[in-house]
C-alpha cells in the first residue's frame, strides 16, 4: 500500500461519524417543526372557534374555555381507535385532567375588551354585571374613552389570546429546546430572561415551567365582533 493511500484510510469512516449526528439532528429539527407548523394551525382555528362562542355567550371566560377545550381535542386523540364516539371522548376526558397540571394546562386571556374599556362604556344596572351595549352601534357616538383610548365599536370587538403547551414528542428536541431557551442567563430571551437558580429549579419562574418538561409554548390570537353585550367577568 502506498503511503498517500495508507494515511487516507479510515478519512471516510471519521467523516461520517463527524458528519451523521449532525445531519440526523437536523432531519429530526425539520420533523419536529413540521409537527409545531401543524398544531399552529389546529390552535389558530380552535382560538378562533373559542373567540366566536364568547362572541355569543357575553365573552364568558368559561364558555370560551370549554370552547377551546373541545377544539383542542385533535392534540390527544388516538389515531388507531376506530370508534369517533371513543376516541374524541377519551381526548376530551384527557384535556380536561391536563387542565390541573400547570405546564399542560392551556392559557385563555381577553384582551379586550379590557377593564379601561368597562371604565369607559361600562353600564351597570340592577341585579345584572356591568356589560358593553352591543346595540344600535351605527347610532351612537364615535367618542374615544379617556382611559382606553377607544370608541363603542372598538369596545365591542373580542380579542384573545391562547398560549397551548405543545408536548415536543420527536427524540432530542425537548431537551435541546429546553436548553436552549431556558438555561440561565446565557439563554435566548423567549418570554423574558432567567437567572441560574430560576433555570434549575423549574417551579421558581413560570418562564421554565414549558420548556422543562417538555413543551414548547405555541400562541395565537382571534379577533370577532361581538354577537351580544360583553359581561365584565
Amino acid at each position: 500500500m502506498k503511503p498517500t493511500a495508507r494515511r487516507q484510510s479510515g478519512a471516510t469512516l471519521m467523516e461520517f461519524v463527524i458528519v451523521f449526528p449532525l445531519a440526523a439532528l437536523l432531519v429530526m429539527a425539520l420533523i419536529q417543526a413540521g409537527f409545531v407548523y401543524m398544531a399552529k394551525l389546529t390552535l389558530n382555528h380552535a382560538t378562533f372557534m373559542a373567540a366566536r362562542v364568547g362572541a355569543t355567550h357575553n365573552a364568558d371566560k368559561g364558555v370560551m374555555r370549554d370552547a377551546l377545550t373541545r377544539g383542542l381535542i385533535p392534540f390527544r386523540q388516538n389515531s388507531f381507535d376506530t370508534n369517533d364516539l371513543t376516541r374524541m371522548g377519551t381526548a376530551l376526558v384527557e384535556l380536561k385532567i391536563d387542565d390541573k397540571v400547570p405546564w399542560k394546562r392551556p392559557s385563555l386571556e381577553r384582551l379586550n375588551p379590557s377593564p379601561k374599556s368597562f371604565a369607559d362604556f361600562g353600564v351597570k344596572e340592577p341585579n345584572k354585571p356591568v356589560y358593553i351595549p352591543n346595540d344600535n352601534l351605527e347610532w351612537r357616538s364615535n367618542t374615544l374613552g379617556k382611559q382606553s383610548q377607544q370608541n363603542l365599536r372598538d369596545a365591542n370587538l373580542l380579542k384573545i389570546r391562547v398560549v397551548y403547551p405543545y408536548e415536543l414528542k420527536v427524540p432530542l428536541m425537548a431537551g435541546l429546546i429546553g436548553r436552549v431557551m431556558c438555561s440561565g442567563e446565557a439563554g435566548v430571551e423567549a418570554w423574558g430572561n432567567v437567572s441560574v437558580l430560576e433555570s434549575v429549579y423549574k417551579f421558581a419562574n413560570p418562564k421554565c415551567l414549558y420548556y422543562l418538561n417538555g413543551r414548547l409554548p405555541i400562541e395565537s390570537t382571534a379577533i370577532v365582533e361581538m354577537q351580544s353585550p360583553a359581561y365584565d367577568n
